[in-house]
């Protein structure tokens, strides 16, 4: 039994619980999306000003090329991976990590692809969520690389394999999807051509990856917690002389002193204002954490 099952952490009132962040998220990226449909079958063009366009750059185009998507495929792709990796990173750190991670990744890819186009031809524009979602994936999957998980390639091949290489792969492959394919389609060298065509913005989906990566590295350094207080990780305690992995077991005591400070901060809550007082999050959190530290 979990500590919020008891009936003294049990709250007087039933609440129903909200949409999370990533949910709502979801929920925008189809709406747009619909609205998209609608206006192609009344042959109008009231979402042109969305995409990110390097021939005409508005101050907006950063932000609103996130909400437009080049077909279905490329919606559901972009949304399965957001589910899955924006609910970790939101229960893990809270919501403002989230859109932080979210937002952050894709202006970084963004930037990164706007780059790469300088003194070469001009793609048609850059739209999709792709590199906050890359961004995502790196947050939430970075500290489970031994973890193993199970995709369905083309939706019904199952391919198991641990997380780690998931990271290595994706990072590869768009990395060489950029030097081969986008950087010499957009630059008319001589003696450096396209190995194959694509329209994917491969040099955004690294751009996403590295900023998931550096904030990865930040949330290490100093973690936050779901009240959104920050606090600063416990000291580095040296492994025992015994050990055989010092460094694993280092890392691993690290961790479960995140979570018990963590645990620390929502049971203070709990002392000071009653269980009640806790949102639907942070008693989905205090599960969690209880659970990990048994």
């Amino acid at each position: 039994m979990g500590i919020g099952d008891r009936t003294y952490m049990r709250s007087q009132n039933s609440e129903r619980e909200p949409w999370s962040a990533t949910a709502w998220t979801l929920g925008v990226l189809v709406f747009v999306f619909v609205l998209g449909l609608i206006q192609e079958s009344a042959g109008q063009h009231f979402l042109d000003w969305a995409p990110l366009d390097e021939s005409n750059l508005r101050p907006w185009q950063p932000f609103s090329h996130l909400l437009i998507h080049d077909g279905f495929w490329h919606l559901l792709g972009n949304g399965l991976v957001l589910w899955w990796t924006g609910r970790l990173v939101e229960y893990d750190y809270g919501k403002k990590v989230y859109f932080l991670t979210l937002i952050g990744g894709s202006l970084a890819g963004a930037l990164l692809w706007w780059l790469t186009g300088l003194g070469g031809t001009q793609q048609s524009g850059l739209m999709g969520i792709s590199a906050g979602v890359y961004a995502l994936m790196i947050v939430a999957l970075m500290d489970k690389p031994d973890h193993s998980i199970t995709l369905l390639l083309f939706f019904f091949l199952p391919v198991n394999l641990r997380v780690r290489w998931l990271i290595i792969l994706t990072a590869i492959f768009s990395l060489v999807s950029y030097i081969f394919s986008e950087l010499p389609s957009r630059h008319h060298w001589s003696g450096w051509h396209m190995a194959w065509d694509s329209n994917i913005a491969h040099s955004a989906h690294l751009g996403g990856l590295i900023f998931g990566w550096l904030a990865f590295r930040r949330l290490q350094q100093t973690n936050l917690s779901v009240s959104g207080a920050p606090y600063t990780t416990a000291p580095y305690t040296p492994a025992s002389p015994t050990s055989s992995h010092p460094t694993t077991d280092a890392a691993t005591n690290l961790r479960k002193n995140q979570a018990k400070a963590e645990l620390d901060i929502l049971l203070d809550k709990i002392s000071a204002s009653g269980f009640g007082s806790l949102t639907p999050d942070e008693k989905r959190r205090l599960e969690e954490l209880s659970a990990r530290l048994r």
